[in-house]
This record gives C-alpha cells, structure tokens and sequence, in this order.
C-alpha cells in the first residue's frame, strides 16, 4: 500500500477501494480465452465478426484488383506472335542451328555413339529421327503441294493460306527409314535444321561472295549446309560427307509464321566414311547472307559428336 493511502486511512479510518478486477493484468491463457469478459485472443464476437467482414472485402476487392489488371495485360498478348521479335530483342534475328538425333534421355550430351554389331545400341537414335519425322505426315490435310516458284510468302497476308508440305522424298536415297537412316551400316545420317523465327527468310548471297565451302552446292533461295571436323585432326578424320538435298534447307518453305500445319523444312547430312571407334567432333554451319557465323555464342552453327564403334558384342552374364 502506498504512503498516501496509509495516511488516508489513518485519518478517515476508511480503507481505499480495492482495484477493479479487469485493472488485474491478463495471464496468458486469459487471453487466449477470458469466461469473464467474453473475449477470445482479446476480441468478443462482435469484434472479431467485423474485421472478419473486413478483411473478406479487402482481399476480395485485391483479387479483383490483380485479376483485372491481368485480363487487360493478357489482350494485349498475340496468342501467335510475341510482343517483341526480332532486332533487338533476345530472340534477334539470326537463326540457331540444331540437329537430330538427340536423345531426350540424355538432354546434356551431344554424343551419338553406337556399335555397329549391336542394334540395340543404335535403336535410340533410329526411333528418335523415325518420330522426329512421323510429324512431316500427319498433318497433310492443313498443308498444300508447293511447286518450284511457290513459297510460303501467302501466309503473312492471308490467315486462311495453308503452308506448304515438307517433301521427305529428297531422303530416300540412302537416309531412308528402310536403311535405319544409315546406322545399320555404319553410315549414319543426321538431320540439321534451323531454329523458327517469326517472318525470317534467307538472303540470297550475291554471285560474286558466295562463301568457298558451299560455292559449289550453293542455290539461290536455300540455305547451304556444311558439315567439317571441328579441329584438324577431326577434319582428317571425318572423311566424306553427303548433302540432301545437296542445296541445303529449301528456301521455299519460308517464311516461317505460327499457322496450324506448318512444317520446317530440313537438310540431312550423311557420314558415308567416317573411321571405326574413333571419336569425331563436327562443326555443320548454314550459309544465307543475312546468317552470321559466331563461334562464342555458336551463331549460325552446331557442334556435335559422332563416334561409330565397330566391336564384338559382349553378353553381360546374370549374377
């Protein structure tokens, strides 16, 4: 008791009130549930109903917030073409160069490596180009029968325009499905293509700078192919190298546009001497005016390994 309340009661001889009981602090568990005062976590019904009801309109008017913002975003989006292509932009203007067969099963190697003797070595690869090109036959009915002069230029002006159809039959001389696409004999094929960009078509190179190494297979309106060992050693090596079509990748067939049906065209390269179990590193470059050549960032080009192994299978014995 304080000394002013002792003097107080001394003097009136009345002792002071005691405190009230809601002035006693909480303990803990009061607050988690008071019987007294009615509350729970220091809130009576009423109060937790009103910032319930609160809460449920601010978050709603949030959500519909966001889900307004994102619906205008969304239509300004092209389902078809992105925002932004071409100069400038990540996806610039100069076209990749990829290769089949590559192997899902092994996204980080660039190795096709089989035994001759074995076809269970080189199955992976024959399934692979086989599926690769199940998607040139599927779709005939939405492409159409292009001639020499005919293109694909119809396709940026008219919607309705079917794309033209991809012929395989340049690949049936030797990179056919009948020949395992040339692994069976030690021949194997590869395919190589380029990567799509929305309205790319090649540039044709004037007749007086057309590059040495495809001067003599180069066409107007195509994209020559090369294929070289990628060092010295590998250039000695890689022996003699096919082209089909011996122009590369038609020109016709560009260019490209996001249209249901349309088909890239492909170039296929065959290794027709390439020596038995040794390791071969190719370079396959394509050739248009307007692809530039970079072997930093591998513009314009593709690295991969061929190794063809020529050895007695051994059975692998059950413990």
């Amino acid at each position: 008791m304080k000394k002013a309340d002792e003097n107080a009661t001394l003097m009136n001889g009345v002792e002071p009130a005691a405190p009230a009981r809601d002035d006693v602090p909480e303990t803990f568990r009061q607050f988690l549930y008071n019987k007294k005062n009615g509350t729970v976590l220091g809130r009576n019904g009423k109060s937790w109903f009103q910032i319930i009801v609160f809460y449920i309109i601010f978050y709603a008017l949030l959500a519909a917030f966001w889900l307004a913002c994102l619906t205008i975003f969304l239509r300004t989006l092209d389902p078809k073409v992105p925002r932004f292509y071409g100069k400038g932009t990540i996806i610039g203007v100069n076209p990749g160069v990829g290769y089949q067969p590559w192997l899902k099963e092994r996204p980080d190697s660039t190795l096709i490596q089989y035994n001759l003797r074995d076809q269970s070595s080189y199955k992976a690869y024959v399934d692979q180009v086989k599926g690769y090109l199940t998607k040139y036959d599927s779709n005939a009915t939405e492409t159409r029968e292009c001639g020499a002069g005919d293109s694909n230029d119809d396709l940026e002006k008219d919607p309705e325009a079917l794309p033209c159809r991809f012929d395989l039959s340049v690949f049936d001389k030797g990179c056919s499905e009948k020949t395992d696409f040339g692994f069976k004999s030690g021949k194997p094929c590869v395919i190589i293509s380029l990567n799509r960009l929305i309205g790319w078509r090649p540039t044709d190179y004037p007749t007086s700078s057309v590059p040495e190494e495809v001067k003599d297979r180069y066409k107007a309106g195509s994209i020559a192919v090369n294929c070289r060992g990628a060092t010295n050693v590998d250039q000695e090596h890689i022996g003699k190298v096919t082209y089909m079509p011996p122009s590369g990748i038609d020109g016709r067939y560009y260019p490209y546009v996001f249209t249901k049906g349309y088909q890239q065209p492909i170039a296929m390269v065959k290794f027709e001497t390439i020596p038995r179990n040794k390791l071969v590193i190719v370079e396959c470059r394509a050739y248009a005016l307007n692809i530039e050549h970079d072997i930093s960032s591998r513009l314009g080009m593709v690295y991969f390994e061929v190794m063809v192994e020529d050895k007695p299978v051994v059975e692998k014995k059950e413990l």
